[in-house]
């Protein structure tokens, strides 16, 4: 199935399958910030999940569903983010549902370098996201994901005048995000984007 959503142009996103296209966004703004600050380990670890042998707490999700839970909230995140980069809005609410403490503060960042700049983005990425780790096993609070995200098709434009600012092209960025949970709702809590080959 394919969701698609009008806001000056498609986000699709297509549940149940690999890539998610949505719209772009100037990732080159973000690397600086989020390189090596995402405190899952480095994008290309492939570890299983892992997790102490201390019981859940109460209300605590089985494992297949708090995998799916911290998908959505990264997935969620880049959603937000493309939203608010339509109009270079930091404060769009979304990132907050989504997001919190290093990676709302990074996207936060990038979006007010946007605005500061008079600049919008547009096109599309493409995301590819997995659970790598869970802890603990039984009952998960934290969850680690990995992406391979495409930037191919980011483009930078001036708000003013509509002109394109950057097409150097992009390409494939290997991720890695933590997802918490927290008082039940999950969110990306930091993230980390390696250099353009990386996956």
């Amino acid at each position: 199935m394919t969701t698609r959503i009008n806001s000056g142009h498609h986000h699709a996103v297509r549940s149940g399958g690999r890539w998610i296209r949505l719209a772009g966004f100037p990732l080159g703004l973000l690397v600086t910030a989020a390189l090596g600050a995402c405190d899952a380990g480095s994008a290309g670890d492939d570890a299983p999940a892992t997790g102490s042998a201390s019981p859940p707490s109460s209300g605590a999700e089985p494992s297949a569903r708090a995998d799916e839970a911290a998908l959505a909230a990264y997935r969620g995140m880049w959603q937000a983010y493309a939203k608010a980069g339509l109009t270079a809005n930091p404060q769009e609410p979304e990132l907050g549902r989504y997001a919190t403490d290093q990676a709302l503060a990074t996207l936060t960042a990038g979006l007010t370098k946007l605005r500061k700049d008079g600049q919008v983005i547009k096109g599309e990425y493409e995301s590819a996201p997995r659970v790598v780790s869970a802890s603990p096993s039984t009952g998960p609070v934290t969850v680690s994901v990995q992406d391979c995200l495409d930037t191919t098709g980011f483009l930078t434009y001036e708000a003013a005048t509509g002109d394109l600012v950057n097409d150097t092209p992009g390409g494939n960025r290997a991720v890695r995000a933590t997802v918490v949970r927290d008082d039940g709702v999950w969110k990306v809590s930091s993230f980390g984007a390696q250099a353009v080959g990386t996956c």
